[in-house]
């Protein structure tokens, strides 16, 4: 205990006058805990507002959808049974107005009863009750709420008339807050909201128009919300309702998010690895600057143990200082990030959490520890017989020993990565990725050094200039910051080149490769007997092609192989298969875009028991093959069907493709509707809308741009953000090489007074610098250029099953980044050796 007081007491006086020397370790751990612990809180306070509005971001306590139909008496009798029930009408339509010139535009039109909502609050603009806005207005004409992006497409203000099928209503109020409206960036188009009177008069009701019956309950007190729904699951077994609860509200938005910040915290992740170069330079400098002191103190009597202490309480106290700031930076991210998510329709609860917080403060105390380790075991011993040479004291050699702290620390980091990972494998190969390109940028910086020996003796022999060798000798000499330049740039490099050629990679799928392979719209809602003369209308339109059209019904998965599809074990990225109600239509021939890769199509004549084709993706992920069988409700009917082949699907080119296509037979006869693609010219898309829409005003037209740009828009939001964190990674590596630069920064003074002595200038230091910082950044940044193409592509390829192309134009840019980095910098740190004087040297003051 007296030696910790003492080591306590030692450290405190010798931190007066070294905190500036801790600059780095501060910044680096500030940065890289800040992401995540900014990132986890951003998640935390999203999820916190998630369960705060669950029941109006649902609609209820619980929510039955059903495609198609209404509710029966007797399966509304069993939901009223549970509480108070609120029905909504969900569908697609154009809307119009009277201009000529404005195009119709696709909306997300919703009908709501006198309950709604049941929870949560509708604000309106002007406010106004929304039964007021629906009613009838003066003129006998049903009032229409819509959202202001609506309004702007069309060009309309509160009072003006628009038309939705058949029927006419007057804009009553703009939406400003509508509470079940989820993530909004993931829907097709705005809202518009009519009464379930005004949504009749339409006309869009059709036989087997694509509407979602809403069924919201608000529980009556005293309902056991469980023992309620599972009694409605077995009284109702073939109902084909899906059930969703308050802990499903929003999951989908739910599981984006969590997946935005998993990659986010993977830069942050990469952020503290750099940061920790920058930590272990740090430190090492700072015990370098003491090692007199150090060896002073082992002369009267101090133990490597007290050593370890003082220097180790300093590290320590300085980790905090950063990881405090971290925290600080963690803290505030929610609060400044909610007026931006808001637009997204996403409301924040921010706020201190501490899983976030713990989590985000023990990665940065445990990467402190494993890269300042070394330099602190190192420190303690030091050889007290330096003090009676001329050369500058240098710290105590590795021991093997050594090895087994920092495997120790190592794997604790490791696991706590791990831990913390929503997607154990991307937090398991981002740990490889990291080790790997640990250890391949120092083999590189030993690489360089081998070289560099070789080529300075060479030089030597061979009377190359001056500048040259002393950057060749810079490289090879005792205690070089080349090895912590090499790793820091690199790293720091590699993290920006492998997301910006991910960033772009998707952007570019997007935007490019997209719209030249698809459909310049989709139709939807197309009745049995309109099919004929719509085909011929859009054939017969200029610049039109490539017109398909298949019959359509949704169904939702009931059983696989006779389990129920609540309980079957899914692959997580094929899930979604089971959620809610699937696309499915039917075919005798096989589609031009059929890819059979197991199985065989069935025969054209084929009458037999149903058969199905299935996409091969999510029969792997259900666990299924050729002969397997898989049951679909469809309005409210069971069709069991065995698994007849297995298609691959291209889903990118974005033409009419199923998971499911059945063989004809007993689904052709049910109530059904026909989806068709065509492509025209796109300075003609809008004239197309207009012709189709005034004569079939029941079929919607779904712009495949604006779908692009919806994705787009959602792409570069997450883009920004892990730019962001991407160029804060870059920041730390700038500060680890900054960093580098200045550890040597004595010994290098001290070559440059002797290179003078000898006959040099300062001009052929300053080349010697510029050869020296050219070498190592440009080496640096062709490693890292590969490292992380190398990255990007397996993430494009195998993640996202998005194409790869290279992108010259950034690699440039990355090797100018380096260059301007190492130059700059290395100049920073090295401008006092420049003007250095000889005379205090060789005086040895």
């Amino acid at each position: 205990m007296r030696q910790l007081v003492l080591a306590a007491r030692l450290a405190r006086r010798e931190l007066r006058g070294g905190i500036r020397r801790f600059g780095i370790v501060i910044a680096a751990l500030a940065l890289g805990v800040g992401i995540i612990a900014g990132v986890g809180s951003l998640s935390a306070a999203i999820e916190a507002g998630f369960a705060a509005d669950a029941r109006a971001i649902l609609g209820g306590d619980a929510e039955l959808r059903l495609a198609y139909r209404e509710a029966d008496a007797t399966e509304r009798n069993a939901m009223e049974a549970g509480g108070r029930v609120s029905h909504a009408m969900e569908m697609r339509a154009m809307v119009k107005v009277a201009d000529p010139d404005v195009a119709p535009t696709l909306a997300e039109v919703k009908s709501v009863d006198d309950a709604y909502p049941l929870y949560g609050a509708l604000e309106l603009e002007p406010a106004v009750s929304l039964a007021a806005a629906l009613a009838p207005q003066t003129d006998g004409l049903y009032g229409a709420v819509l959202e202001p992006t609506l309004a702007d497409r069309l060009g309309v203000k509160v009072g003006d008339a628009i038309s939705v099928g058949s029927a006419t209503f007057h804009v009553a109020a703009l939406v400003t807050y509508e509470p079940d409206r989820g993530l909004r960036g993931f829907s097709l188009g705005p809202r518009l909201m009519l009464r379930p009177e005004a949504l009749a008069e339409t006309g869009l009701l059709q036989p087997g128009a694509l509407v979602y019956h809403l069924y919201r309950i608000a529980y009556a007190e005293g309902v056991d919300g469980k023992a309620f729904l599972d009694g409605l699951r077995s009284d109702l077994p073939k109902a084909g309702w899906r059930i969703r609860e308050l802990k499903d509200a929003n999951s989908g938005a739910k599981r984006f998010i969590d997946r935005t910040a998993q990659f986010l915290n993977v830069v942050g992740f990469a952020a503290l690895l750099i940061g920790g170069i920058g930590i272990a330079n740090a430190v090492r400098a700072y015990l370098e600057s003491r090692a007199q002191s150090l060896a002073i103190l082992r002369c009267v009597g101090a133990t490597s143990s007290l050593l370890f202490m003082i220097y180790g309480m300093q590290v320590l106290a300085m980790t905090l200082v950063g990881v405090l700031v971290g925290l600080a930076i963690g803290v505030a991210l929610p609060y400044a990030a909610q007026s931006v998510l808001a637009g997204y329709g996403l409301r924040l609860l921010p706020g201190l959490y501490a899983a976030p917080m713990l989590f985000a403060a023990a990665v940065g105390l445990l990467t402190a520890s494993s890269f300042a380790l070394l330099p602190l075991l190192r420190a303690q011993r030091v050889r007290p017989a330096q003090l009676f040479r001329a050369l500058s004291l240098e710290l105590g050699a590795m021991k093997r020993i050594d090895l087994v702290p920092l495997a120790l620390i190592g794997v604790a980091l490791a696991g706590l990565i791990l831990l913390g990972s929503n997607d154990r494998m991307l937090g398991f190969y981002f740990i490889l990725a990291a080790l790997g390109a640990l250890a391949l940028f120092r083999l590189l910086a030993m690489a360089i050094h081998g070289a560099a020996a070789r080529l300075r003796a060479r030089g030597q022999a061979a009377g190359w200039p001056q500048a040259i060798r002393f950057a060749l000798g810079a490289m090879v000499r005792p205690q070089s910051p080349a090895a912590g330049i090499v790793v820091s740039l690199g790293l720091g490099l590699t993290v920006l080149v492998a997301v910006g050629l991910i960033q772009r990679g998707l952007t570019q799928d997007i935007r490019e490769t997209l719209p030249q392979q698809a459909p310049s719209f989709y139709f939807i809602d197309i009745q049995p007997g309109q099919l004929a003369e719509f085909g011929a209308d859009v054939g017969a339109f200029p610049s039109s092609a490539d017109f398909a059209s298949v019959p359509m019904l949704r169904g939702r998965v009931a059983r696989v192989n006779d389990v129920p599809s609540e309980e079957v074990e899914a692959d997580p990225n094929v899930a979604w298969v089971l959620r809610g109600d699937r696309g499915v239509t039917w075919s005798a021939e096989r589609p031009a875009n059929a890819n059979v890769v197991e199985g065989e199509w069935w025969p054209a004549n084929y009458q037999g028991e149903p058969l199905v084709s299935l996409d091969v993706e999510a029969a792997r992920g259900l666990g299924l093959g050729v002969g397997d069988t898989i049951t679909v409700n469809i309005l409210g009917r069971e069709i069991g069907a065995r698994i007849a082949n297995l298609r691959e699907i291209d889903w990118a080119h974005l033409d009419i493709n199923f998971v499911m296509i059945f063989s004809p037979g007993l689904i052709g006869s049910a109530p059904q509707t026909h989806i068709a693609t065509v492509r025209v010219d796109p300075e003609r898309e809008s004239e197309l809308v207009k012709v189709l829409a005034a004569k079939y005003p029941n079929v919607s037209a779904i712009r495949v741009k604006d779908a692009i740009s919806t994705a787009t828009r959602i792409l570069e939001a997450v883009g920004v953000a892990v730019r962001t964190a991407a160029g804060i990674a870059l920041i730390v590596g700038a500060l680890v090489l900054a960093g580098a630069m200045a550890t040597g920064q004595q010994r290098r003074i001290y070559e440059a007074v002797l290179l003078k002595m000898l006959g040099g200038t300062r001009r052929d230091v300053a080349l010697g610098y510029v050869t020296e910082f050219a070498f190592l950044a440009t080496l640096s940044a062709g490693l890292a250029l590969v490292i992380g193409s190398i990255g990007a592509w397996a993430f494009l390829t195998r993640v996202m099953e998005s194409s790869w192309t290279f992108d010259p134009p950034l690699a440039l840019g990355i090797l100018g980044v380096a260059l301007v980095l190492a130059l700059g910098l290395g100049f920073a740190g090295s401008w006092r050796a420049l003007g250095a004087r000889a005379a205090p040297y060789l005086r040895n003051e």
